[in-house]
């Protein structure tokens, strides 16, 4: 670790190669999307399942209902943060990623979009340790994007005479105002406090945790903050059995104002400030009355001052797992492993816009959302492993294992309208309308596995995970899920003698993985009528989605081969990996003609391939008394493309803005992330959204015993963005560029990010009590090189569902973190 992370998913930002990720908002606690080797769904998530201790938990984007306040067109255009940023990213061991479907199989529909294993910290037997970190630090805005500077002449040939006298006004009364820098400068002030118990003896071992963090973020009045509380314990109880048991309780509270994608609502600011004049002053007068925005739907200030959007979150997560050794000899061993988990997530939502914005006058006259989310998950899994070790060398593993999976969600939304001055409770509303939408998903899998062990020098991996799924058409079919691997340690043989090569590993794997239809896909909704505003007792079919009862889920063939080396007595180590990934039956919503009398349908006619290549290079250049060097290099890139298609190319649903502005156009033979304008000949292309490749470099650099330097860099290289929020910026005449036709608004997206850089010393023991003392700085996104024109290059306005990335509407600017630590061991 080089900073204090924020989140689990962003602590692997540049450090992974195959590792996609992009922030939907910027915002303190604010969503992150991650994605491994490209798209694998259209209609769902493709973001990976993430395990922790067992608990397979939820990292859904929840909604606000913020959209019926701002008009957005949906809510994945919310910026809702994902539950990840819920975790305490110290308490984790480590993290394995299986990118491959190989590695994912035994996962079955739960890991097409790949799987993510957390392994959180455990006590150790011995003396007990006592750490106590403190963390301080400041959020500032990354850039600005700037605005025009106009001349009285300027405002005269843009507007009028009557708004150059204004202007003219304003300027001798020294009222012009930078808003850009009134709203997004602030300074948001870090404070991350941590203190850790470990230890135990031989039967009992130990882990606690308890941290706050409170992060202010760089719009006044935004921030987040969490309370973590963790406490690990194992106990063996006898030679033959062991018990453990995990659990994290955590508070969270984010409040992230109105960014993003709006039509109507005046709330979003990069809306406002597009349109917004800068001598037009928008500061409450001594009465604490703001005034109208002449020129926008509404006034940046007032958003800032005087509306909520705020989120708080009560989550608890438990696991239990054990292990039973049956049986043991010389060659043989048979044991039984099991665990449990349940996740447990109250998430309650508070959207309020007072009667007194501009825009919600003659309209809603005040708007306030309150939403009540509750979701329990439960898993378990039992395995049966049987080792035998034979005299020749050959050792055999045997795992058969029952996985059984439970969601229950259930989401409330109560949107209120015509509201009494001041008055923030829902009984003083004049109208509302309640939405609830209660999911129940259940899996059962049964996983077979073997593998054969010759000496480490050849092993090979064969086994298949059997599926079923309330989500599938036939919920009590068994779908597979095969899975194999072989690897060759070459340098293991007898034969090799080079002293050059170390380690030399040849391998090739194959898997295959699905993923089922989101949830309402099967059935058509069934729907009280209403006529002329009356509620009936009939009931009638929904007219949105059809249903397609006869669903099977979708599936990922992976196939790639492999080469792991190290040389120079271990000071190079590389490792290269190629894969093809071919995902079949792809699900996705398509239009129908209003003459069907539905919206859409969900289609499976439909077929992608990716294919990429990872390296990965693990660097010892300098080694010697009092100075050590290690250094990785990774470089990834992924291509994708449309191998079959069922209907005509078309736009996909929820994802773009229409081809007038730019779009993803799902076309056979080309790229899936393609972004297709139009023309008088049809659409033409203008842009991809995925990278041509990415470099990430870390490096570890340890001076004498004390000193600790470490860096991060991230290079990507190529990455079309349909920037919007510079169209906006053109439309409201705030940027003195102009354009004639679209292609303008996309931009190259390639960045050069100096991501994580630390310092830090420790100091030498001085104290029986005090065993160490380390102080350091940091800091995160310090450097960021860019021809992009807006506020970060990586953000995404679209959240982490189906073709998310690529497309910026007035997001949260990103920030730049600098910190202070210190660290203490007793």
């Amino acid at each position: 670790e080089v900073t204090t992370q924020q989140t689990v998913d962003g602590a692997l930002y540049g450090k992974l190669p195959g590792v996609n990720i992009v922030q939907s908002n910027g915002a303190p606690g604010g969503g992150i999307a991650l994605r491994l080797r490209g798209v694998s769904s259209l209609s769902g998530n493709n973001q990976p399942l993430f395990i922790i201790d067992g608990v397979y938990i939820t990292n859904a984007e929840i909604p606000s209902g913020l959209r019926f306040a701002s008009g957005a067109n949906s809510g994945s255009e919310e910026g809702a943060s994902n539950r990840l940023a819920d975790l305490n990213p110290e308490d984790i061991e480590s993290i394995e990623v299986l990118k491959g479907a190989s590695a994912a199989a035994i996962y079955g529909t739960r890991a097409n979009a790949g799987v993510v294993i957390i392994t959180t910290k455990q006590g150790a037997a011995g003396k007990t340790k006592v750490n106590f970190e403190q963390d301080l630090g400041v959020n500032v805005i990354q850039n600005y994007v700037g605005r025009r500077d106009y001349t009285a002449a300027q405002v005269e040939e843009t507007y009028d005479a009557d708004e150059r006298a204004k202007f003219e006004a304003a300027q001798a009364a020294g009222e012009v105002f930078d808003y850009e820098k009134e709203i997004y400068g602030n300074t948001g002030f870090i404070t991350d406090s941590r203190l850790s118990v470990s230890g135990g003896s031989d039967k009992t071992t130990f882990y606690f945790n308890t941290s706050y963090r409170d992060e202010g973020g760089i719009i006044e009045n935004t921030g987040f903050d969490r309370f973590s509380l963790r406490l690990n314990v194992d106990h063996r109880i006898s030679d033959k059995f062991r018990i453990g048991i995990n659990s994290n309780y955590i508070n969270s509270f984010a409040s992230r104002s109105f960014t993003g994608n709006e039509n109507e609502g005046g709330l979003s600011y990069g809306y406002n400030l597009a349109f917004t004049r800068d001598w037009v002053n928008l500061f409450p007068d001594e009465l604490g009355n703001y005034p109208d925005n002449p020129n926008a739907a509404g006034n940046p200030i007032f958003v800032r001052d005087q509306t909520k959007n705020e989120e708080r979150n009560n989550r608890f997560l438990s696991g239990a797992n054990m292990e039973f050794n049956a049986y043991q000899s010389d060659n043989l061993v048979v044991k039984f492993v099991g665990n449990a988990g349940v996740d447990f997530l109250l998430n309650e939502t508070f959207v309020y816009v007072p009667e007194t914005h501009q825009a919600q006058r003659g309209r809603d006259n005040g708007f306030i959302g309150v939403g009540k989310n509750k979701v329990f998950n439960y898993n378990y899994q039992a395995f049966g492993i049987i080792d035998y070790f034979s005299p020749g060398g050959l050792n055999l593993n045997t795992q058969v294992g029952v996985t059984y999976l439970n969601f229950d969600r259930n989401f409330v939304l109560d949107r209120s309208t015509q509201l009494i001055s001041q008055q923030t409770n829902l009984q003083s509303s004049g109208a509302q309308v309640v939405e609830q939408r209660i999911e129940l998903e259940e899996e059962f899998g049964i996983v077979l596995q073997e593998q054969a062990n010759w000496d480490d020098k050849i092993i090979a991996t064969v086994g298949a995970r059997f599926d079923k799924s309330s989500l599938n058409g036939d919920p009590n079919k068994l779908f597979a899920f095969p899975r194999a691997s072989l690897a060759v340690n070459i340098a293991n043989f007898d034969f090799w003698s080079s002293s050059l090569v170390n380690q030399w590993k040849l391998r090739v794997a194959y898997g295959e993985t699905g993923s089922s239809a989101t949830f309402g896909s099967l059935y058509t909704s069934l729907l009280r009528t209403n006529v002329a505003g009356n509620v009936g007792a009939a009931i009638a079919l929904n007219d949105g989605n059809l249903g397609r009862p006869d669903l099977e889920p979708e599936t990922s063939q992976e196939l790639e081969f492999g080469t792991d080396l190290t040389l120079f007595n271990n000071k190079l180590g590389v490792e290269l990996t190629y894969y093809i990934r071919n995902v079949e039956n792809l699900l996705y919503f398509f239009d129908l003609p209003a003459s069907t009398g539905y919206d859409n349908e969900i289609r499976n006619d439909f077929d992608l391939q990716n294919r990429g290549l990872e390296v990965s290079l693990n660097i010892n250049p300098v080694n010697v008394p009092n100075f050590n060097w290690n250094s990785t290099v990774n470089f990834w890139f992924n291509r994708s493309e449309v191998t079959r298609l069922g209907v005509q190319p078309f736009v996909p649903e929820g994802v773009a803005f229409g081809l007038g502005l730019g779009s993803f156009y799902i076309e056979q033979g080309q790229p899936v992330t393609q972004l297709k304008g139009s023309s008088a000949e049809g659409p033409v292309t203008i842009g991809d959204v995925e990278p041509d490749f990415q470099l990430g470099w870390y490096n570890e650099i340890k001076i004498a015993r004390n000193i600790d330097f470490n860096f991060l860099a991230h290079w990507k290289q190529g990455g079309d963005v349909l920037n919007l929020s510079r169209l906006l910026t053109d439309i409201g005449n705030n940027t003195p560029r102009e354009f004639d036709n679209l292609t303008g608004f996309i931009e190259d997206a390639s960045y050069f990010r100096l991501r994580e850089v630390g310092l830090y010393y420790t100091l030498p023991k001085f104290s029986n009590t005090l065993q160490r003392l380390r102080l350091g700085v940091s800091g995160r996104n310090i450097l960021t090189l860019t021809d992009y024109s807006s506020y970060d290059p990586e953000t995404s306005t679209k959240g982490g569902t189906g073709l998310s990335t690529g497309i910026e509407v007035a997001p949260f600017p990103s920030a730049r973190q600098f910190y202070f630590h210190i660290g203490m061991q007793f």
